[in-house]
């Protein structure tokens, strides 16, 4: 006993001091990309250098669990941009999320042919990994199917990655800078008074203990998004995050998406990348097909219409809006609908398609 004792202690003491080197790794190139001027300089630095580090075999590690805890901060921090002014828009919201499932049909069915036809992946492995939703939900769904969850983690992984990457810097081309932060979602303040500590924490505690208590999706960063989001618009407080304690969560996000490639080879790297290259930039067509008309049909803003249909994780695009001073609620409530969307009718479309594959 004290010897299976102290393996355990020593694997979490490994798995520690792994998950510090990531944030050391992601840190340097959160710093790169800031002194470069590129668009979200933490997320984007951290996930490359993370990446990098990955695939030539430092000793790195992040996974969910490590994870949470800066999905927390972020959640916290797109909460408090919700306020009783985005009432009056949500009439706005009524055509783009009646759209929302004709677009997540047409960008699968692209993407699930993509993956049969030209990726050659048995059938449900194909059609799990060519599903717009999170990677956990699809990897154990595949599973429960007899689909290769490997391979679904990685194709997901990596079209995450190649979305966050490359989506900045196109809306930059169109937009103009995107900055770490809107000055109404975080404060310049070094350090953090007690009131910020006490209503910030709470928001954290409160929202991870009901997220898990009622299995939202995301719990670890839509449970305390909801309760920074109630806090704000009932008006209970008006507190802002420290920009270098959002920054620092930006790191850790960025690290687990780019310690996501831990344990492959280059040469299996890149054809995982190769593979979801093809599924992303066909997401990313259909995108900004769907956003362009919707836009043309009401009047929003593509740019935002983009984010909010977007291939992308919730976090990561609404922390877009957020930097282009955009509304991430209409980012953030499109996500959502996304991946509810998505977990009810994808095993009924599976279940759909296996019959006819029978018959």
């Amino acid at each position: 006993m004290p010897d299976g004792s102290q393996s355990v202690k020593h694997r979490a003491t490994q798995s520690a001091l792994r998950f510090l080197a990531a944030i050391a790794v992601g840190a340097a190139g959160g710093a790169l990309f800031l002194k470069i001027d590129a668009p979200l300089p933490w997320v984007l630095g951290s996930m490359a250098a993370c990446a990098v580090a990955s695939v030539i075999g430092l000793p790195i590690q992040a996974s969910s669990a490590t994870r949470r805890p800066m999905a927390a901060v972020i959640g916290v921090v797109l909460g408090s941009s919700f306020g009783p002014h985005l009432l009056p828009q949500a009439r706005d919201w009524i055509i783009p999320l009646l759209a929302l499932p004709f677009f997540l049909a047409s960008a699968a069915l692209l993407c699930v042919t993509y993956f049969r036809k030209v990726a050659k992946f048995d059938p449900a492995t194909a059609y799990f990994a060519g599903m717009p939703g999170g990677i956990a939900e699809m990897v154990v769904m595949g599973a429960e199917r007899g689909a290769d969850e490997r391979t679904i983690g990685l194709i997901h992984g990596a079209r995450i990655f190649l979305v966050v990457f490359i989506l900045p810097f196109l809306i930059r081309l169109d937009h103009g800078p995107v900055a770490i932060a809107s000055r109404a979602a975080v404060t310049g303040e070094v350090v953090a008074d007690w009131s910020l500590l006490l209503w910030a924490g709470g928001c954290v505690a409160l929202g991870l203990f009901l997220g898990k208590l009622l299995r939202l999706p995301a719990w670890h960063l839509v449970g305390p998004l909801a309760v920074s989001a109630v806090v704000h618009m009932s008006g209970l407080a008006d507190f802002r995050i420290p920009g270098w304690a959002l920054a620092a969560a930006q790191v850790g996000l960025g690290a687990t998406i780019g310690c996501r490639f831990v344990g492959l080879t280059l040469k299996a790297l890149l054809r995982t990348l190769a593979l979801a290259a093809g599924s992303t930039l066909i997401l990313l067509a259909v995108t900004f097909a769907w956003a362009a008309a919707i836009g043309a049909l009401t009047g929003l803003d593509p740019v935002l219409l983009t984010l909010a249909y977007s291939p992308g994780g919730l976090a990561e695009m609404s922390m877009v809006a957020l930097s282009l001073s955009l509304e991430p609620g209409v980012v953030i409530i499109h996500h959502l609908t996304r991946v509810v969307l998505v977990l009810i009718a994808a095993p009924l479309g599976f279940r759909t398609m296996a019959r006819r594959d029978i018959d």
